[in-house]
């Protein structure tokens, strides 16, 4: 019952995040945003109820004590964030409303406007909030890495575990802990502004205008990784660079080189689309044969997913204006091609 903490946690988020969207409804529709509110909603219930299935499921012969070795960790870790951070806020809570000046500083509104002013949508701009989300990814391909190299030394059977349950521990607790980290400052940004501390405050010097009122791209990004943990590891990790990589190739392109424009009413162009097309298909094709030990399949399946992949990826971005690509690309390309693995 060591992994009832985590649980608990992902379940509260996603009930609190249903609350305050549903309270703020009609500004969430106005500015097209309840949809995607919505899905983050659901996918913290979704991660809450596969998060006591994750490290095991791959790891079948993963003993009972090193099960609740792995769960016990992660909830302390989870618990220990969760502590500084009520008494964070408690504390600039306190200090706020006993200065008025201070609270009067940390006004939201006068915030927006500030970043109105400076906000710039530069290829600069955009290669910083692209970075966040590679580094993202590149910590899933660390964490493997780290414990495939573990693994060949014989370091992890003497704790009981294999590549699996050690990787997915350390990206799961350090996924999960990243999202809980973001979530409270978005909530608390978006809600009681003036008891985010200073130092948070400044994750938000790089986000998007079309975040000031919503979430940041981040944590539905990884939350939207969470069905994938059940998938063969090079699909997990196909589907991360999809959402980072291709996305990223997509929009830099987009702004450096793009001159054809997909529709009137949007600044995506065909450039980008196709840099995003491309780079999917050599995602899928170079992961699958580089990870082939962990999940054998013919060139002709390999092939066909990297196919699929890429014209999921590229219908998305073409055609999908209201909900987040960093949800849909992930939950789409990720279960076409694990649908194409298993069949």
């Amino acid at each position: 019952m060591y992994f009832i903490v985590a649980s608990i946690i992902l379940i509260a988020y996603s009930i609190i995040t249903f609350i305050y969207t549903l309270k703020n409804i009609k500004i969430k529709r106005e500015n097209q945003i309840f949809t995607n509110e919505i899905l983050i909603a659901l996918l913290f219930l979704i991660a809450g109820i596969l998060f006591p299935f994750m490290f095991q499921f791959h790891s079948p012969s993963l003993s009972q004590d090193s099960l609740n070795l792995l769960w016990l960790s992660t909830s302390v870790i989870f618990l220990i964030e969760m502590g500084v951070w009520a008494l964070t806020l408690t504390y600039n809570a306190i200090i706020s409303k006993r200065d008025p000046e201070i609270m009067a500083e940390r006004d939201y509104s006068r915030f927006c406007e500030e970043f109105n002013k400076n906000w710039e949508d530069d290829l600069k701009s955009e290669l910083g909030r692209k970075f966040l989300h590679l580094f993202t990814c590149l910590v899933i391909f660390l964490f493997w890495t780290l414990g495939t190299i573990l693994r060949d030394f014989g370091i992890l059977i003497q704790w009981g575990l294999d590549n699996y349950s050690f990787s997915y521990w350390l990206t799961i607790t350090v996924g999960y802990g990243f999202v809980f980290m973001f979530q409270v400052a978005d909530l608390t940004r978006l809600n009681k502004y003036y008891m985010l501390p200073n130092w948070a405050k400044k994750w938000y010097s790089d986000m998007k205008q079309s975040e000031l009122h919503t979430f940041v791209a981040s944590t539905p990004l990884v939350l939207a990784f969470s069905p994938f943990i059940f998938a063969p590891f090079p699909i997990f990790a196909a589907v991360a660079l999809i959402t980072t990589v291709s996305d990223g190739f997509a929009c830099i392109i987009g702004k450096k080189y793009g001159k054809h424009h997909l529709r009137t009413n949007t600044k995506k162009t065909v450039e980008g689309l196709i840099a995003g097309g491309l780079s999917t298909f050599l995602i899928v094709l170079l992961i699958t044969i580089f990870y082939y030990p962990w999940m054998q399949v013919s060139i002709e399946k390999i092939i066909i997913m990297s196919f699929i992949a890429t014209l999921l990826f590229m219908l998305i971005d073409a055609f999908i204006k209201n909900i987040s690509d960093n949800i849909l690309n992930p939950l789409l390309t990720g279960f076409a091609m694990w649908i194409i693995f298993i069949l």
